[in-house]
């Protein structure tokens, strides 16, 4: 009895130094190991977070505009003109209709939304972010917008895309191509002047 009392004494005496070590060290090289794929998962999920949240917007933008009967609009603001001091978007109701936002004459729907953290608004094959292709389309016509304008019958003023870029070189666009449908897509660049639907003609995102 006196034996295998002794046996389960010493085997309740726990793991051994050597044992924990190695424990240690196949946590560590888990972590190292997906250290990386879980960078790049959060990336990826603030990218989509972006594009959807300023589709999100310009959705609101259209239905408010038909609402009221006036424009509305979506626009971009960097850090310095946001009011937030981080780059951001507004979406608000043109009451005064001089096509600019002014939070004394003009009606707030959504924001500011702020870009998540290593979000740019970006666009290739700019070196930097905020360049030319950053925003297409809505900032080169004649009364520059940053940003979609919709009318009381649900069109948008003119096709265009705010585009994102996170730290992994992703990029994703928020488009309205069909001005009197003014549905917002989004998409993803796949080099050159190719942006895809998930999906569209058998083009599947890949991060």
């Amino acid at each position: 009895m006196a034996k295998r009392d002794g046996m389960a004494r010493r085997g309740e005496a726990g793991f051994t130094f050597i044992e924990i070590m190695i424990v240690v060290m196949l946590i560590g090289f888990m972590a190292i190991w997906g250290y990386p794929a879980l960078l790049k998962t959060l990336n990826r999920l603030k990218l989509t977070s972006a594009a959807r949240e300023s589709s999100i917007f310009m959705q609101r933008a259209r239905m408010e505009a038909v609402k009221r009967g006036g424009n509305a609009e979506v626009n971009y603001f960097d850090a310095a003109t946001c009011p937030l001091g981080l780059p951001c978007f507004i979406a608000f109701a043109d009451l005064d209709g001089d096509g600019a936002f002014l939070a004394a004459n003009d009606l707030v729907i959504a924001g500011p939304y702020p870009l998540p953290k290593g979000i740019e608004l970006w666009g290739p094959p700019d070196g930097a972010k905020e360049g030319a292709n950053a925003i297409v389309g809505w900032d080169d016509i004649a009364t520059p917008s940053p940003g979609p304008v919709f009318e009381s019958t649900g069109a948008a003023q003119a096709a265009g895309a705010f585009r994102f870029r996170d730290p992994s070189g992703n990029f994703l666009e928020v488009r309205i191509e069909f001005l009197g449908t003014g549905k917002p897509t989004i998409q993803k660049w796949f080099g050159g002047t190719n942006w895809y639907e998930n999906g569209e003609l058998g083009n599947v995102w890949q991060w």
